[in-house]
């Protein structure tokens, strides 16, 4: 076993903290195949690479010694505004900066984003775990980061000679770029999801500002034209809050968004893309242009399922709310100590493949689907 092997295994060993309750009363309990799967089990010593697959296929020792288990849950961070603020500058709990905790100091921001580092985790891509493509290296586990409104997220100061953006230190996305400086094995990725008045530096700086973040491992996705609650809109309504505003983005940036719209205020929560009503969030023509939308995302409390999983909901996304709240109220450290109690997804390595526990799908009904992916399972 070589170092970088046992480096992980021993920060997994490590984080076994005490059991918290859910912040959903329902417990994450096992789920229905959909679709015939081939599953491989692993032997105990002897290694194997399918056919299907480039990546190294562990032991089952190896597997069990790292606690992989791609059928667990995986953290989806929601924020909104990063102020360039110290924690002992605002008056509430952490690094909040308003009382239900919706905005963060720029402290507790770049704060967040260590720690998440050194629990091992690793930035992922929205839209790949949407599409199923996990793609985390082994023994890690995925984080994604979504950030909505886009007001402080991005507060350009200017642009550089070579036309690169030159970012405020403290807003969002310099931050970002500060440690992604930092950690290049970090692989970070946010997905910025925006209203008509974009990120608020201007129409023709913020139009220069897309293309910029599209071409620099940053996702674009929509949050309605004018920030409503589609629950108390008719589908006609809908349908232009949605489409006015994918057409927007294509114009800016075509073919280079997301197709995943972020609710505002998670609203409607309980949403089904068969309802008469609200259809026009996942399909629809605005003014001539038709859009498709893959996915929604509500507001936030709790870790989000894995996308094999039977409880898993592409239009009923889950975020943790990136907020402080002593540890209570399904804040960041509540979330993150119910995780490293057992219930984080921890990767194979390969975006191809779905390893866990036989154990943990021993009645048949918790993998629900594949993605054409090998399926391997180890004792």
């Amino acid at each position: 076993m070589n170092i970088r092997k046992i480096a992980v295994y021993t920060l997994v060993a490590s984080m076994s903290l005490a059991a918290f309750t859910g912040c959903k009363k329902e417990e994450e309990t096992t789920e229905t195949s959909l679709e015939p799967t081939v599953t491989t089990t692993v032997p105990e010593t002897t290694e194997t690479t399918p056919e299907t697959s480039t990546f190294v296929t562990y032991t089952a020792a190896e597997y069990r010694d790292a606690g992989v288990n791609e059928l667990n849950s995986v953290p989806i961070l929601m924020y909104h505004r990063v102020y360039g603020m110290k924690n002992s500058e605002t008056e509430y709990t952490g690094g909040n900066v308003d009382k239900d905790g919706y905005n963060r100091t720029s402290e507790a921001f770049e704060a967040d984003l260590r720690s998440y580092y050194e629990m091992g985790y690793r930035m992922m891509r929205l839209t790949d775990y949407v599409d199923g493509y996990i793609d985390v290296p082994f023994g890690y586990s995925p984080v994604i980061l979504t950030f909505d409104d886009g007001i402080r997220d991005v507060v350009l100061e200017g642009w550089n000679a070579d036309g690169s953006p030159i970012f405020d230190p403290t807003c969002a996305i310099g931050i970002l770029e500060k440690i992604k400086a930092e950690y290049p094995d970090y692989n970070v990725t946010a997905t910025f999801f925006l209203n008509s008045g974009l990120f608020g530096n201007g129409e023709e700086n913020d139009r220069k500002v897309l293309k910029w973040m599209v071409d620099n491992g940053y996702d674009i996705g929509n949050h309605t034209w004018d920030h409503v609650k589609l629950g108390d809109c008719s589908a006609d309504e809908i349908e232009k809050q949605v489409g006015k505003m994918y057409q927007k983005l294509e114009e800016i940036i075509p073919g280079q968004y997301v197709n995943i719209v972020a609710l505002p205020f998670g609203s409607p929560e309980n949403v089904s893309s068969d309802n008469p009503q609200y259809s026009t969030i996942f399909t629809g023509t605005y003014d001539g242009f038709s859009y498709t939308t893959k996915a929604s995302l509500l507001c936030a409390w709790t870790r989000s399922y894995s996308p094999f999983v039977r409880e898993y909901n592409a239009n009923a996304i889950r975020r943790i709310r990136g907020y402080d709240h002593n540890g209570t109220e399904c804040d960041i450290e509540m979330n993150f100590k119910e995780l490293n109690d057992g219930r984080r997804y921890i990767s194979d390595g390969d975006p191809n493949t779905i390893v866990f526990p036989s154990s943990d799908n021993k009645s048949g009904d918790w993998l629900k689907t594949t993605y054409g992916h090998q399926v391997i399972t180890y004792d």
